[in-house]
């Protein structure tokens, strides 16, 4: 029977039902999928069918083959052209494919590039962008570039090609792989093979991801969401708002690593409090190879030192930290808004904490702050936005609105409710530690509460000696029996008394003079030391208050002649607030305010101004003394830490230190420098006890903060680091956790949220104990202490039964201590919650995202899918990452790694990890090996450092967080320069002749693979699409030029399965003879350029798939954002309808937020206007995101597998 006549009808009938719709979207015209294939095919030919020669460009090479034997024609080879061919000679006798790009035809030698062609333009390599030809004859022509290597990329360059020295177009694939004058070792080939494999990224499959395999972490598949959800997005505009110490710093940093890689960003910014700033530094260097600069004072006087005043330091880098406080400052944000203009390509900023910048709250409506408008003038200006918070909601709608539109602008509008998780799910992860551990007991400890019950047995009257008892009581039940814990007066009892009988004759009636009882109240509970110093400065203005003295410092030498006051701190202390407000900088504010505001105080009778007198004297008798929560410090330390703690100078000699390590929480740094001084003096005479205690507090400098978080997470045989005493300026995003698993809050914070702040420092991911203890004081004499108990278990049940909520609810249990701890308090704290409209609006807005556990389940099943096949895509494993870096750093001239038997011992997984040590090499590579030395110390000379040698290193994550090892993953900036030996071969290096001979056990015919590199490039050299191709043939061994015979698909499959294996069996060219060795190195030239058209072929059939899956997945974002456009444009038009009498609801006292509320209306109605164009345009920009601008197909390498029976 003849060939059957193509033609376009039986063209599209060969076609799936889903394929012509897929076609239909191509082609402009919708085709709905619910009907038959005829009426599909009749719609098609409706709106204009191409014709048989453009339509067969639409297909694929297995829809080709499709067609030839429909038509009843040879469906055989490789290349789409040849079948495209078969087709159109049957269609019309002497018509044949179109010929190739211009890209692939010949040029003459130093004639201008092509678009798409690669160039060595000033020792970098560019990818032409555009070429513009001489406007006369004579005149050179105008080439526009864009850089391709890693540290410059996606920076332009314009040059006049003719006029520009030792410009020169890349062609690789003309000369193949040259001529080969050796065979590599199969070893150093497959190093080499697999660096390049390890080199490519796609945009085709937002499923498929690199960073999680590149990068330095402990991979756990939760982590994993954040990295999906921000792939599948258009621009990775994306809210992680996942629990305390799930891990949003690692799940951000993959985020980045990955867009990185793809070429989607290459200018980042992180804003992030103070106190956080060099830890994010830390990790993103050490996790993911990535360099931060802090943008701080110092960096600025850096830069303008190193390159001049006129220099803006925002251009002087790719990657920076700011912190809030300096943001803030216009001296730092107007030249971030110089360099960034009205918007930078491939940018990224991350926020974190990113409810800093939300409206903050007031009585009806969330009014802007000033970080808010901030934060609205900086956050439009980037790409990609990925906003980091585990309190994403405070009740408002319009708060979270606002927050939200700072995110994503296109999807949030402020002012305009959240209709529900619809909304919200495309842009926001949010998973709760508790939630995730009902899945993973191991993934995050136990979190164990432990009450400490003091009570007192003595006179009572604050200054004779009594005895003090303590019980521990931990998740309901006892712990043990009650034990004497020490001697001491009850003076902060006798004082509690005091202070409410003087505030109940006081009876302060304004808001100012609350204000001041309140403060002592709260500075009592905390310490003696602390509540002296406000006491101190109330009755200095008091007494002065009394006597009708314009000063107060005309009665101090009265009533204090003896007291000295702490001076208080320069205000340049600090680097420009960096690290917040110096402690004893706001102890001395807090001081000052409180005899400002006794002014407002009636005059104190003659009985208050003896109680005043009475709590001064006793305050000052018993600053400095240890009270019982230092007792019972004290002795959890001696059953937990070192006996000899607080004994006898004589016993303390010798004692020794267990590794325990404990966090001591304190609120005031009055407390703090109290605790400071009396655990320093129980240290003393022990083993290096002026080295237990550290300190973390506001106002510390870079140096010493980042010394101190070093040495507490020194493992404990490097450091006598034990004890660290911090104030609230360290509970946010710090890691502590590696050593230690016991916290003490030494004073309870009346805003619970600190509490669980706090907390978050040890219970965290990556706490390798299975258990943490998080302990607090309740005095059981003393009425505040059992309010604030009820506080502490209310806490609890909010955060195991609320979820969302807690942070709303934990608002509103702060604001029942707003006027102070009284009579009725901790009844008002049992009945307090979420008021109706706040739990309302924050279930409907933000709880609905919280999964359930069988989501969840599912949700990390299929995160370990997606690992799974990003890995067998990747073929990384890290025993192929080590045998490169040995085979890169032998070409180097150095030599292997070698194993470190006396290194630290650690594990991975439970395993025992392999330690080893990096070679000695050159000079020229000290600023590399500066990434795998020790942390420099504060005073340590920058020459010495670096005569220190690099640390041990090891291939997997460790089980603890260590600093004894270095761990080497694909990112880190001493792999990144070994394996760019490989990456550059065939251009800037040539030590591999890049062929090589596999002895094969496992056949008996000779075969030959040849490789080749396809690149597909998008707007501005993104990476769109990058996969190595291969081509396997049987070779004869004739002098014909058949001797070469491409294998079929599966044939291709099935030899490239062996090679993996051959090049992991057979590292060395042993076992091949000379003779053989001469043959093949003969023909390899000859035997590369037969095979290349072949892999040409394929790379063509390998970009028409990726071309259709990037034209599909642009017209299912750009369709979605339409959609999501004129869902907002709707929720807009209601929600301004709904509210048009709603602000008469504001009374004359909300000034405030009535015109916030006016400003929001307004802004809507502008929106309302920019929508109607952002329908037209913002699609075609996601569309043109995934166009193709430019492809490659560069050689590779060649590899014979030789029979072991030859």
């Amino acid at each position: 029977m003849g060939a059957v006549q193509p033609s376009t009808l039986s063209v599209l009938s060969v076609l799936t039902k889903a394929r012509l719709v897929e076609l239909g979207r191509t082609l402009g015209t919708g085709i709905p999928l619910d009907t038959t294939k005829e009426q599909q095919i009749a719609a098609l030919q409706r709106a204009g069918a191409p014709d048989l020669p453009k339509l067969l460009g639409f297909l694929g090479r297995d829809e080709l083959r499709a067609v030839c034997r429909a038509h009843d024609l040879d469906d055989s080879g490789r290349a789409r052209a040849t079948l495209a061919d078969r087709i159109l000679r049957l269609y019309k006798p002497g018509h044949s494919a179109p010929p190739p790009p211009e890209s692939e035809r010949s040029r003459e030698l130093g004639a201008p590039p092509h678009k798409g062609d690669l160039a060595l333009v000033r020792m970098r390599h560019y990818l032409v962008e555009d070429v513009v030809p001489p406007p006369d004859e004579g005149q050179a022509t105008l080439v526009r570039l864009v850089c391709l290597d890693d540290d410059n990329q996606g920076r332009r360059l314009e040059v006049l090609w003719e006029l520009e020295l030792g410009a020169r177009v890349l062609e690789p694939e003309v000369h193949g792989l040259g001529k080969p004058q050796h065979f590599d070792p199969p070893r150093h080939f497959s190093a080499y093979l697999h660096a390049v494999k390890w080199n490519s990224v796609t945009a085709t499959d937002a499923r498929l991801f690199q960073a999680p395999l590149r990068a330095g972490i402990q991979i756990m598949n939760h982590q994993l969401t954040p990295l999906k959800k921000a792939l599948a997005l258009p621009r990775a505009n994306l809210f992680i708002a996942d629990d305390v110490g799930v891990g949003k710093t690692i799940e951000a940093g993959l985020v980045l690593q990955e867009l990185l890689l793809r070429h989607q960003v290459a200018w980042s910014l992180i804003v992030c409090p103070a106190s956080v700033a060099l830890q994010w530094r830390d990790e993103m260097e050490k996790r993911f190879g990535l360099h931060f600069e802090i943008y701080n004072r110092a960096f600025v006087a850096r830069r303008h030192q190193e390159r001049g005043f006129a220099v803006n330091p925002w251009s002087t880098h790719t990657r920076f930290i700011i912190s809030y406080p300096l943001l803030r400052r216009p001296e730092y944000r107007d030249p971030l808004l110089q360099h960034l203009g009205e918007r930078v390509k491939k940018s990224l900023l991350i926020l974190d904490e990113a409810h800093t910048a939300a409206p903050a709250t007031a009585s009806k409506y969330a009014v802007d702050s000033r970080i808010t408008r901030v934060i609205r003038d900086v956050a439009p200006r980037f790409e990609n936005r990925l906003f980091l918070s585990a309190t994403p909601h405070n009740g408002h709608s319009n708060s979270f609105s606002a927050l939200l539109e700072l995110l994503d602008p296109q999807r949030f509008t402020r002012g305009v409710p959240i209709s529900g998780p619809d909304q919200l799910d495309a842009v926001m992860v949010r998973r709760l530690k508790e939630d995730l551990r009902q899945i993973d007991s191991g993934t995050y400890p136990r979190r164990r509460v432990v009450r400490l019950d003091l009570s007192y047995e003595g006179a009572g009257d604050g200054e004779g000696f009594g005895t003090w008892h303590a019980l521990a009581a931990g998740d309901g039940e006892r712990a043990g029996p009650t034990k004497e814990i020490g001697q001491s007066t009850d003076a902060e009892l006798v004082l509690s008394d005091l202070l409410a009988k003087y505030t109940k004759l006081q009876k302060p009636k304004r808001g100012r003079a609350k204000l001041v009882l309140i403060n002592l109240q709260k500075r009592l509970l905390s310490s003696v030391e602390a509540f002296y110093r406000t006491l101190r400065r109330h009755a200095e203005t008091a007494e002065a208050q009394l006597e009708g003295a314009a000063k107060r410092e005309s009665a101090q030498a009265d009533l204090f002649a003896a007291a000295e006051s702490p001076e208080p701190p320069s205000a340049n202390g600090s680097d420009d607030d960096e690290y917040g407000a110096d402690d004893d900088a706001e102890d001395e504010a807090e001081a000052e305010a409180a005899a400002r505001h006794t002014e407002a105080l009636p005059k104190p009778s003659a009985e208050a101004l003896e109680l005043l007198r009475r709590m001064l004297s006793l305050a000052e008798q018993n600053r400095s003394a240890p009270d019982a929560k230092v007792l019972a410090l004290l002795d959890w330390m001696r059953e937990h830490q070192c006996s000899a703690m607080g004994a006898p100078h004589d016993e303390r000699k010798g004692a020794k230190w267990s590794d325990t390590r404990v966090i001591i929480f304190t609120e005031y740094g009055d407390t703090k420098r109290y605790l400071l001084n009396l655990l320093t003096a129980a240290c003393e005479g022990t083993p290096r006890g002026d080295e237990r205690v550290v300190q973390l507090h506001g106002g510390m400098s870079d140096e010493s903060r980042e010394a101190v978080q070093r040495a507490f997470l020194a493992p404990p045989g490097e450091h006598p680091a034990r004890i660290l005493i911090a104030t609230d300026a360290a509970r946010e995003g710090i890691n502590l956790q590696a050593h230690c698993a016991d916290l003490f809050h030494f004073d309870i914070p009346w805003n619970p949220a600190r509490m669980e702040q706090r907390n978050g420092r040890i219970d965290r991911a990556l706490q390798p104990a299975p258990e943490v203890r998080c302990h607090y004081f309740v005095y059981t004499q003393r009425h505040e202490d059992r309010v604030l108990d009820t506080l502490v278990h209310k806490v609890a049940v909010i955060q195991r039964e609320l979820g969302s909520l807690s942070a709303v609810v934990m608002d509103r249990l702060g604001d029942t201590l707003g006027d102070g701890i009284q009579e009725g308090s901790a009844d008002a704290i049992e009945r307090a919650g979420a008021d109706s409209a706040a739990e309302v609006t924050t279930k409907r807005e933000l709880e609905a995202m919280r999964s359930d556990e069988s989501a969840l389940r599912l949700d990390n099943e299929d995160n370990g899918k997606a690992l799974n096949r990003s890995r067998d895509q990747l073929e990384f494993r890290p025993e192929l990452l080590r045998d490169a870096l040995d085979v890169g750093c032998t070409l180097s001239g150095s030599g292997p790694l070698q194993a470190a038997p006396d290194a630290p011992a650690h594990t991975s997984g439970g395993k025992p990890l392999a330690v080893f040590r990096v070679p000695t090499l050159s000079a020229s590579w000290a600023p590399t090996l500066d990434s795998l030395r020790p942390p420099r110390e504060r005073d340590e000379a920058f020459w010495e450092w670096r005569k220190r040698e690099p640390l041990p290193v090891v291939f997997a994550p460790t089980d603890r967080m260590t600093s004894e090892l270095g761990q080497l993953h694909l990112e880190h900036p001493f792999v990144k320069r070994v394996l760019s030996r490989f990456l550059a071969q065939g251009y800037s290096a040539h030590d591999l002749s890049r062929v090589t001979i596999v002895r094969n056990d496992q056949d008996s015919l000779v075969r030959v693979i040849a490789f080749g590199r396809l690149s597909l490039f998008g707007p501005g050299a993104a990476r769109l699409h990058d996969q190595l191709v291969s081509v396997a043939a049987q070779w004869r061994d004739t002098e014909t030029s058949d001797r070469l015979k491409p294998f079929a698909d599966k044939a291709d499959r099935r030899a490239l399965e062996q090679l993996e294996s051959l090049l992991a069996e057979s590292p060395s060219l042993e076992g091949v003879s000379e003779s053989v060795q001469h043959k093949l190195l003969a023909r390899a030239a000859d035997d590369f350029r037969a095979l290349f058209k072949h892999v040409q072929a394929e790379a063509d059939a390998v970009e028409h798939d990726a071309r259709q899956k990037l034209a599909a997945r642009a017209a299912v974002e750009s369709e979605a954002l339409r959609k999501i456009l004129k869902a907002q444009r709707e929720r807009i038009e209601k929600t301004i309808q709904e509210n048009r009498q709603q602000a008469l609801q504001f009374s004359d006292t909300e000034r405030e937020q009535r015109e916030q509320f006016e400003q929001d209306r307004k802004h809507m109605e502008a929106r309302l206007d920019r929508i109607a164009k952002e329908i037209e345009t913002e699609p075609r920009e996601i569309e043109t995101l995934y166009q193709i601008e430019a492809r490659r197909v560069e050689p590779v390498g060649l590899v014979y597998l030789w029979p072991t029976t030859r």
